[in-house]
C-alpha cells in the first residue's frame, strides 16, 4: 500500500460542472505543494424528501428507497493530473435527524465516495455522529449553531477513530471566524487537538493557502507547529486510510515474531533461575523472589 500522501487538502468545494474553475483550483494546489486533494459534494437531508415527493407524483409504486447521487466522473482529471495530484471524491451530508443517516448508509453509492463527512445541525445529530455513526469526518461549521461539545463526547468520538475537521476558509472569513476559533480551542482544551485535521473548504483558487501558511495560521487554533504540520500530513493520511477501512472492511492479523522471541526469553530466564537455585539453595530462592 502506498503511504506517501504528501500535503493534503481534503475538501475542495469546486463544482465539477465548472471545469475552468476546477482546473484553476487544482493547478493552484499543485503549485502550492499539495499532493492529495478531495473534491467535495454536499447534500442536505431534504434531498430525500424531494425524491420521495417526485416518486409519488410520478406514480412509482416501488419501495421508497432513496438513491444517493453518484460521485462526479473525474476519470479525466485523474488521468490529467497523474503524477501530480492524487484526486479523491468526498461526500458531505448535512443532517438534523439521525434517522436520515440510516437511509444514506443503505445506498450503494456511498461506497463509491472515498471520504464520508457529516455536518450535524442538532445536538441529537451531533451526539449520534460521535457515538454511533460510521463516518470518517465530523465537520462543525455555521450550520451547527448551538451545539455543545463536551470532553466526554469528544473523547468518545476520538476513541472510535472519528476525525474532526477545521476549514481554514471559515477562519479567514470574518463571518465565521469566531465560531471556528471557538470550537478549535475546545478541541485543544478537551483533548489537545487529537484527531484534528485542517482543510481549505475552498471554492475558488484565491482561497487556497500554502501548507506553511496553514501551519502559521494554526497557532491561533491552539495547535503547536508539530500538531499543525500533522493536521495536513499524517492526520489527513489517517483519515484516508480509515475511510478505506470503512469502505472495504477491516482486517485482523497477527505478528508472531515478537511473541516467539518473548517465549524464548522467558524460557532462558526460567533455565537460569533453576540453575541458580540448584547452586545456592534457599538463599538464592529468596533472591529470585525479590528479583521477580
Amino acid at each position: 500500500m502506498e503511504t506517501a500522501f504528501g500535503f493534503c487538502d481534503l475538501c475542495i468545494n469546486a463544482e465539477i460542472v465548472n471545469k475552468n474553475t476546477l482546473h484553476k483550483v487544482l493547478d493552484k494546489l499543485y503549485e502550492m505543494g499539495y499532493s492529495t486533494v478531495a473534491i467535495n459534494r454536499t447534500i442536505e437531508e431534504t434531498v430525500f424528501e424531494s425524491e420521495k415527493k417526485n416518486k409519488k407524483k410520478a406514480g412509482d409504486n416501488e419501495a421508497l428507497g432513496v438513491t444517493v447521487p453518484s460521485p462526479p466522473d473525474i476519470a479525466d482529471l485523474i488521468s490529467e493530473y497523474a503524477g501530480k495530484l492524487r484526486i479523491l471524491n468526498r461526500l458531505t451530508f448535512v443532517f438534523g435527524d439521525p434517522t436520515r443517516t440510516h437511509t444514506l448508509n443503505q445506498s450503494s453509492s456511498l461506497r463509491k465516495y472515498d471520504l464520508y463527512a457529516v455536518v450535524p445541525k442538532t445536538q441529537a445529530a451531533f451526539q449520534f455522529a460521535c457515538s454511533q455513526l460510521n463516518t470518517d469526518i465530523v465537520l462543525l461549521n455555521r450550520n451547527c449553531v448551538g451545539l455543545k461539545l463536551s470532553r466526554k463526547l469528544y473523547l468518545q468520538a476520538v476513541e472510535r477513530g472519528i476525525n474532526f475537521e477545521i476549514q481554514y476558509c471559515d477562519v479567514i472569513s470574518s463571518a465565521s471566524r469566531k465560531f471556528a476559533i471557538h470550537y478549535s480551542h475546545l478541541f485543544h482544551m478537551f483533548g489537545k487537538s487529537k484527531n484534528i485535521f485542517i482543510s481549505s473548504g475552498a471554492s475558488i483558487e484565491t482561497q487556497i493557502r500554502s501548507p506553511y501558511d496553514i501551519i502559521n495560521l494554526a497557532s491561533i487554533l491552539g495547535m503547536n507547529e508539530t500538531k499543525a504540520k500533522a493536521s495536513i500530513l499524517s492526520q489527513s493520511r489517517y483519515v484516508i486510510l480509515r475511510a478505506e477501512g470503512r469502505r472495504y472492511g477491516k482486517a485482523v492479523f497477527r505478528i508472531q515474531t515478537c511473541s516467539t522471541e518473548k517465549r524464548e526469553m522467558e524460557s532462558e530466564m526460567e533455565i537460569e533461575a533453576e540453575e541458580t537455585d540448584d547452586e545456592h539453595g534457599d538463599t538464592c530462592t529468596e533472591a529470585k523472589k525479590i528479583k521477580l
